[in-house]
Formats: structure tokens, sequence, C-alpha cells
């Protein structure tokens, strides 16, 4: 029960955007109900976690702010280019600025990064982007020649670190851990206004979503040639992100026919942090099988998000 497939771990390509490969999964496994959890840019490589059937009910915890859970934090590498800047931000876009780089000790700019670290940052999402406006995409309207306006979004970046500099390319190897919403392209280039330059981003790559590493992540060219079965990771393992709530007594028999009352009264006076949760029933192998998904609110008050399928 419920150990049917609900992710795959894609390690998207350079030149393929995140809905390609969207659309790649639904030709090959002949299947429409495919969600991704978090945009990765064109230009850009790694950790593309997709969501299907029943494992859907789970994007929204990557896809909306959910700050105490693993999942709102991802991690990337890359390099910045100092001195030039483009109008995406990337290496796709024409180069619209070109600057003189200050002589840099790593030490200075080490200590440029560790500003953004911890503090408040507020970040304006870039006019190439998947942020919509309007219902209508924000890197879209650019590329119509209109200048969209994006409102600045509270982010936070818990590591950035400087693992290279080289003086004679003036390019900086880096590591960042950032909140969900957290654009690198941006972050680089507020980076070079602290240190009075320009500068674009000339790789990146995702390396980790919460605890899912791209290191458990396939490319589409190795899905392609694999069983479905051996690409996916089912439901009850997809869920463990989200914490437990184990059900007692009579509870999982409510919830199959639809009375949450007693649960969510449960969770409201549990005396638990507000979160997410997973309301499990047992095990599988080991592994809570996951019947609900419910919310803890920062008021106390306990809502019912979804409920699993009781079938394959």
């Amino acid at each position: 029960m419920r150990k049917f497939p609900a992710l795959v771990l894609l390690d998207k390509q350079p030149g393929v955007t995140s809905f390609d490969c969207i659309r790649a999964l639904k030709r090959l496994w002949k299947r429409n109900d495919f969600g991704h959890g978090g945009t990765l840019d064109k230009f850009a490589t790694g950790l593309l976690p997709v969501f299907f059937g029943e494992g859907l009910k789970l994007a929204r915890f990557l896809l909306e702010n959910y700050p105490a859970l693993p999942t709102y934090w991802k991690t990337y590498r890359g390099e910045i280019q100092m001195g030039t800047a483009t109008e995406t931000g990337d290496p796709e876009g024409a180069v619209v600025e070109t600057r003189s780089v200050p002589a840099l000790e790593r030490s200075h700019l080490e200590s440029a990064m560790r500003a953004f670290v911890g503090a408040e940052y507020l970040q304006t999402p870039p006019s190439y982007s998947a942020k919509k406006i309007e219902g209508q995409r924000a890197g879209e309207l650019a590329r119509q020649g209109q200048k969209p306006e994006l409102k600045p979004v509270s982010v936070q970046i818990r590591e950035f670190e400087c693992e290279g500099w080289d003086e004679e390319r003036k390019t900086i190897r880096f590591r960042a851990v950032v909140s969900k919403g957290t654009y690198i392209r941006v972050l680089a280039q507020d980076l070079a206004r602290r240190l009075d330059t320009a500068a674009h981003v000339t790789e990146l790559r995702r390396t980790q979503v919460g605890h899912w590493n791209v290191a458990r992540a396939l490319t589409l060219e190795a899905i392609e040639k694999a069983p479905m079965e051996e690409c996916t990771i089912n439901l009850a393992a997809a869920a463990e992100f989200l914490p437990p709530f184990p059900l007692m007594g009579p509870e999982a028999e409510h919830l199959r026919v639809g009375k949450v009352d007693g649960l969510l009264a449960r969770l409201a006076n549990s005396g638990l942090p507000a979160n997410a949760y997973r309301a499990v029933e047992g095990t599988s192998g080991g592994v809570a099988v996951p019947l609900a998904l419910i919310e803890l609110g920062v008021d106390r008050r306990a809502k019912f998000l979804r409920a699993f399928s009781m079938t394959t």
C-alpha cells in the first residue's frame, strides 16, 4: 500500500528547461501528472525533483514557504565571472555592462560574501525569470521588450563560501546554501555591487534540495534506458522530509471516511511546533506509511491539507 512511485530525482543537463524535462518524462512514461519542485535555469545543471501521481501532493512543500522543512534549503555550486554583467545574469544574455575589477585579496572577497549570511536580505527577482506578473512569466515579458516590475522578496543565505579565486581570470568558484526563492544570479550581481564591479554567473549546479542529493539523481538519458521502478522513489520514502504524526486509536479509520476533527484537535493541542506533518499509520518496510498531510499554524490552528489515495 502506497509503495507506488511518486518522485524521480533528475540530474538536469544544460541547454534544456525544467519544463522540457517534464515533457520528456510525460512522453517516456505515457502519463501527464508531473510537476517539478523548483525551476532550474536553462543554462544550469543539477538536481530537479519531479513529482508525479500521488507525489504531486508533496510538491507544495517545495514551491511554497515552509521554513521549518529541510526542503526550504537548496545548495548550489558554480562560478561567477567578475567585471561583466549580462542582461540575464547568466552566459545566455548579451553583455550590458563592463567594469574594472578592483584588486581583491581572497580574505576581502570572503568577507564580502559572509556579509550576506544570516542577515535580512531583500532580493529583487531578475526580469528574466519564471516569476509571474498577472499570469504571464516575467521572462516572456522581458523578451518582448517590456520591463516587468518585480517587488523585492525576503530570502535567506545560510552559507556563501569562496571555493576558489582566480585573480587572472577574475572568477570566483563558490558554494551557497540558500532559502527557497533565492536567485543565485542576483546574489552574484549584489556581491559585485558590494565590491564595486559587475558580474554574472557562468556556471551553476544545484547539488542538494533538503536531504536529496544530486548524487542520487539520474539524467534523462539514463532514465530512458532503465525501467521506471529503478528510477523512482515511492511515496512513503518521498514523504520522509515531513515530520510524522502517528495516528492513534480509530483515527486511521476515521480518516478513511473523511472524519478529521479529532485528528486536528489532537494536533492543535500536541505542543508540537508550527509545521506541516504527514499523518502516518504503521510501517511499510520500516518506513511509516503516510495517509494524509496536515498542518499546524503559528496560531496553533490545525488544518487538513490532502489525503493520499487509498489504492494504487
